[in-house]
């Protein structure tokens, strides 16, 4: 049996349908929480044994990886991803987690001119990625890093990328409607009215858009757990 590390950022930054279909697959997965308080991420963390794992997931973070207030775990994190992405450990990251794989690499991570809240399509070269609807719930932004390659970008910048055998996406394939619920309870909800968006009507949107997304989000998955290279 696979195993598989999940780098969960928080406590409300869980795997959901992603989980749910990598352990449908066969893999035994592992969580580490870097931040127990999100009320208090200046944190230290020492990540688990290197090369004790087949995969790595790195979930998505309600901060930014440029915060310098986080640096004693964000940077311990870059080096734990670049060694995995060294050894060819298939790594796919979230979100926060894209932007970290980016960091790791040699890209840029910057606060976007257009952050993204709620659902919407991308445009991708890669059929094994849907144009959408994705759910998007950022405001920064992460460059293609040098060896990688561009999978999909909308207006807002650079959406997906591929190295090797890791996949990075800005977009959320994991979310439900009870996880963006779990992230409005904690002041989420404010990033969504200050966008425009009513917190109550997306939540209902995400019930139904997760149901239907479904087959994309295993489609994708499928791809990369199965061995994608672009090397």
């Amino acid at each position: 049996m696979m195993r598989g590390l999940i780098i969960e950022h928080d406590r409300l930054s869980t795997p959901e349908r992603v989980g749910d279909h990598l352990e449908s697959r066969g893999v035994a997965l592992d969580p580490f929480v870097v931040v127990e308080d999100i009320d208090d991420p200046g944190v230290t963390a020492t990540f688990p044994d290197r090369d004790d794992y087949d995969l790595v997931v790195l979930m998505g973070a309600p901060w930014s990886v440029y915060d310098p207030g986080l640096q004693g775990w964000v940077r311990p994190e870059v080096e734990f991803v670049r060694h995995h992405l060294d050894r060819g450990t298939p790594t796919l990251g979230i979100c926060f987690g894209a932007q970290i794989m980016s960091t790791s690499l040699g890209g840029i991570v910057s606060p976007s001119l257009r952050p993204e809240y709620g659902w919407g399509n991308i445009e991708t070269v890669e059929p094994a990625i849907a144009l959408g609807p994705w759910f998007q719930y950022h405001g920064d932004e992460f460059s293609l890093p040098p060896g990688a390659t561009t999978l999909a970008h909308n207006d807002s910048g650079l959406q997906a990328f591929g190295f090797e055998r890791s996949l990075a996406v800005q977009f959320h394939p994991e979310v439900t409607a009870p996880l963006l619920e779990s992230w409005c309870a904690v002041g989420g909800d404010r990033k969504l009215i200050d966008a425009g968006i009513d917190p109550e009507q997306l939540i209902e949107e995400t019930s139904r858009l997760a149901v239907g997304t479904q087959p994309a989000l295993e489609r994708m998955i499928d791809w990369w757990l199965d061995g994608v290279d672009y090397s």
